[in-house]
């Protein structure tokens, strides 16, 4: 009987290439529309900066909507529109199309507010890509812990989150793409961790002060287009600092 197990090229280990590092800034303007009680709807615009802070990354114009199942469930869902900026051509890429789908329990201990988010999201791209080298769509499952401390008489809210994004239909790398079969090789891509404050300025304006600390880490697998053998396998890694503001105006 054949060892299936040998039926597939041997792929070398990944190289690592070194930690790049980077200061981010965001900042985002929503309106939501209270439409009843339990059913909600946003739209909104966010700017993202990197190199620290000096350039344009992408533009972010989304809308969505929350519907509240009772009193310590919720869920939604999304559609974002991504413009993202080349600075080395000084020009904007293909555009893409995210959609999320969220539930979110939520459960309140005294002065403090305990929040899981399970987020699928899906980033839909407009230009051509070897389905081996990245996924489209790419898929990738977003889990949020958040704690919130209201303080008693006071308009500010603290609170820090934790959150990991898991791939779902990463790319396996293998031999040749011409002739291996197509696998998949999810892994944890992003933790994220953050610190943050909100501020509400009145009943219908809301303030959001925050910094995130993210370490990302995704593979780099590239082929050669007229044989297929692997050309590059990478497990690139970078740390981004990012501090955003986010400004909210409830109709």
């Amino acid at each position: 009987m054949p060892n299936t197990a040998s039926a597939q090229s041997v792929v070398p280990d990944p190289k690592i290439a070194d930690v790049v590092k980077d200061i981010r800034g965001r900042m985002e303007g929503v309106i939501e529309w209270g439409v009843t009680k339990d059913l909600s709807l946003e739209a909104g615009v966010e700017a993202r900066l990197k190199n620290n802070i000096g350039s344009m990354d992408r533009i972010h114009t989304f809308v969505g909507a929350t519907y509240d199942l009772n009193k310590h469930l919720k869920v939604g869902g999304e559609y974002i529109l991504i413009n993202m900026y080349d600075s080395e051509i000084k020009g904007w890429e293909s555009s893409r199309h995210r959609a999320n789908i969220n539930v979110e329990g939520e459960m309140e201990v005294g002065d403090f507010e305990f929040s899981l988010r399970e987020r699928v999201q899906a980033t839909f791209r407009t230009d051509s890509v070897n389905r081996y080298e990245k996924s489209n769509p790419e898929a990738i499952l977003r889990s949020r812990l958040t704690a919130t401390y209201k303080i008693p008489h006071s308009r500010w809210s603290p609170y820090l989150l934790f959150e990991l994004h898991n791939t779902l239909n990463a790319p396996k790398a293998v031999s040749n793409f011409k002739t291996d079969q197509y696998d998949i090789d999810n892994y944890v891509t992003r933790y994220r961790g953050g610190v943050g404050v909100k501020y509400r300025v009145d009943r219908d304006h809301r303030l959001d002060f925050y910094y995130y600390f993210d370490f990302d880490r995704s593979y780099n697998i590239d082929y050669k287009g007229n044989k297929g053998d692997i050309k590059g396998y990478i497990l690139e890694r970078e740390i981004r600092h990012i501090i955003g503001i986010s400004y909210k105006f409830k109709l």
